[in-house]
């Protein structure tokens, strides 16, 4: 997909739009091309359509397992009927669509709680990046791993080559290479206010198409590639906000703000100024448990604000499921 010139939009989030559009877009027409039958394109899921409407519960039923069998790519066709009613109009036919996406959201979800249980009883942190991608699939089930990876490889070359090149052949000259590749080139920067609590912001499908996202995000993939690149950078949540540290250079990281630099005073003035009393153990690194609660949090007010009740109550579930988890390891 070629993204759109930003110069033809006035503002960030008609931008966004597009970008979203035109994902939307591609995702739908690789899914006809790789999973409908290559004569019919939609012929055969208009055909399902129909049968979803059949007052018969067997032959409803039947129609659901078609849709199922496609695969996590028939999502974004899915979601496109639930915003459009295109090919069904009874709200029988649309519950029942909708609880084929839920079924590919809920594989994502058992997979996060697969691996929280697996923490616990190893005593090991969660893997960050297959938690990154989990958490994506529960957005977006059709999340390609790959994709994402070959993105994140990408820029660590492009982290290297810039090394290379430089004069500062140091920790200070390869963070200063990190920063180039993923905020100067590779465009990665915080979202604007009026979109900053689009689910988008939080998914890695999504932000690695869209270049914007939240603090913890945008961390969350700088770490990523930090690690790719050899460089020694950990997560830090403080109250309000998320950044990286650099432990030896004894600098943090803002990915929302570009990539700036900031000193263990400014944090705590950042903190002071959000109205918490401050606490040098707020600048500590974070566990990748507590950055998926916190992600888990934050999706629960983004989807709160959209009134997606659903996706609301599974996030609750979920993060239920982790916390007893870890209760469990304390025990």
């Amino acid at each position: 997909m070629v993204p759109p010139d930003r110069k033809n939009f006035p503002t960030e989030a008609e931008y966004q739009k597009e970008v979203n559009r035109l994902t939307e877009e591609a995702l739908r027409t690789s899914m006809e091309r790789t999973y409908f039958p290559p004569n019919g394109t939609f012929k055969e899921y208009e055909a399902v359509c129909v049968l979803l409407e059949d007052p018969d519960s067997r032959i409803h039923t039947a129609a659901q397992e078609k849709l199922r069998s496609y695969g996590p790519a028939v999502c974004p066709v899915i979601r496109a009927e639930l915003q459009t009613h295109e090919h069904l109009s009874e709200p029988a036919a649309l519950v029942l669509v909708a609880d084929v996406l839920h079924d590919f959201q809920r594989r994502a979800l058992q997979d996060l709680i697969a691996m929280v249980r697996h923490s616990s009883e190893t005593g090991q942190d969660l893997p960050l990046e297959e938690m990154f991608l989990a958490l994506s699939r529960f957005g977006y089930p059709e999340t390609d791993a790959q994709d994402v990876r070959v993105l994140l490889d990408d820029i660590a070359l492009r982290v290297h080559a810039l090394f290379m090149k430089s004069q500062q052949h140091n920790e200070l000259g390869l963070l200063l290479s990190m920063n180039q590749a993923f905020f100067e080139e590779f465009h990665f920067g915080g979202t604007d206010d009026e979109d900053y609590h689009n689910p988008t912001n939080t998914y890695a499908h999504t932000l690695i198409r869209q270049r914007t996202g939240i603090p913890i995000s945008l961390s969350v993939l700088y770490l990523l590639v930090a690690e790719r690149a050899d460089l020694n950078v950990v997560g830090v949540g403080m109250p309000a906000h998320f950044v990286v540290y650099h432990p030896e250079l004894n600098v943090f990281i803002d990915s929302f703000n570009k990539g700036s630099f900031l000193s263990q005073e400014d944090c705590k003035r950042f903190i002071q100024g959000a109205g918490f009393s401050f606490e040098p153990s707020m600048l500590e690194k974070a566990s990748n448990t507590a950055i998926l609660l916190r992600m888990i949090r934050n999706l629960i007010f983004a989807y709160t604000k959209r009134n997606q009740e659903w996706e609301v109550e599974a996030l609750h579930e979920l993060s239920a499921a982790i916390l007893e988890a870890m209760n469990q390891e304390e025990e």
